[in-house]
């Protein structure tokens, strides 16, 4: 019975018995905790499908076939409440998971906490693969994440990429954790678990269906930082994740491609709608994860620089206005002088006729 069930017990069961994405179940489980949810729709209260499939789950084996399945492959079932959950699905808002299946190594809170989402199209160039492939070396050496979803095409070569450089990586599945999608891939999805992590919403025995590749799109594009779209057509069900990513304020690039290629032109209309910044070079990438990691490491009134900087050059008496505005303290001009030497020494900044400035 549901009034039996622990938070995490009525989540899994609610993972199996929904669809992942359907915000009326985010919706139940928001208002009314997943243990009450299970109950009320148990007493044939909402939906009719979620009623039917909850009584159904309940009155069979799925649970335990399930749960079996997970283990099968050394998985494991997270939730909100558990300090691996990444706090940036919250950004979804309703459409945030109920649960997430897992299998990998990888802890999947710390490994999204520095991640690019590299995407593109499966019937991929040569040209978009090596790109792919070239930008995955480069965010494993800047120790960042890739995150993908294992398909053919720019997503394997994005996997490819970060473990070749020995980086970690993330797969998001749209099918259980214990199917390898496609079948050719086992061996890739195998890598990444020895490493890092593979995803997925849908529960184990779960099959790929088309509308949980869109689904699913939403889970790559919240758990990265940022989104980089290597090659995709007007219609590619990567421009799903790239709109997910714009809708939830996360930086999202394009990498060009030949004017005549059918295969980049979503990418160029996306540039030209501003929907998509032009990724021009890797820097222009990976120059906000050296920012973001300088603000870590280099304390308060070193970050709040840095910041400052990313509008544009400033001179000295500018960025001592500024951090006064920002920090709300009496920050004296002479330790402001000593922090931006210092920054100037590590190479952090540099100072130029038009003042001071990023490197």
């Amino acid at each position: 019975m549901a009034s039996q069930l622990t938070q995490v017990q009525a989540r899994l069961v609610i993972s199996i018995a929904g669809e992942p994405g359907d915000e009326r179940v985010g919706q139940a489980v928001a208002e009314y905790g997943a243990v009450e949810a299970v109950r009320i729709w148990q007493r044939g209260i909402g939906a009719t499908v979620m009623i039917n499939s909850i009584n159904r789950v309940l009155d069979s084996r799925a649970i335990e076939q399930a749960v079996k399945s997970l283990n099968s492959v050394n998985g494991r079932f997270i939730t909100p409440d558990d300090a691996e959950w990444p706090i940036a699905l919250d950004d979804l808002d309703l459409a945030t998971p109920v649960g997430l299946w897992c299998v990998g190594i990888g802890e999947l809170g710390e490994l999204a906490k520095r991640s690019l989402a590299i995407v593109g199209a499966r019937a991929a160039t040569a040209y978009g693969e090596r790109v792919a492939n070239e930008m995955a070396v480069q965010a494993a050496q800047e120790s960042v994440t890739v995150v993908s979803g294992a398909a053919y095409g720019i997503d394997a070569a994005s996997h490819r990429g970060a473990l070749l450089a020995a980086g970690k990586t993330i797969a998001v599945l749209a099918c259980g954790v214990d199917v390898a999608y496609p079948v050719s891939h086992r061996g890739l999805l195998t890598r990444i678990s020895e490493s890092g992590v593979v995803v997925s919403e849908a529960p184990p025995g779960a099959k790929p269906h088309k509308h949980r590749f869109l689904i699913r799109n939403r889970l790559i594009a919240a758990l990265s930082q940022g989104t980089l779209v290597v090659e995709a057509a007007l219609r590619s069900g990567s421009l799903s994740t790239s709109n997910w990513a714009h809708t939830l304020g996360r930086e999202v690039w394009g990498i060009p491609g030949p004017i005549t290629s059918a295969t980049s032109a979503g990418v160029h209309t996306a540039i030209r709608n501003n929907v998509m910044t032009l990724a021009a070079s890797s820097q222009d990438i990976f120059r906000s994860y050296k920012t973001q990691e300088h603000a870590t490491q280099l304390g308060i009134i070193d970050g709040a620089i840095i910041g400052t900087l990313e509008l544009g050059p400033k001179d000295t008496h500018e960025i001592f206005e500024i951090l006064i505005q920002l920090l709300g303290t009496n920050l004296d001009f002479y330790e402001l002088q000593a922090c931006l030497a210092l920054l100037e020494v590590r190479q952090v900044i540099s100072l130029t006729a038009v003042g001071w400035q990023l490197r």
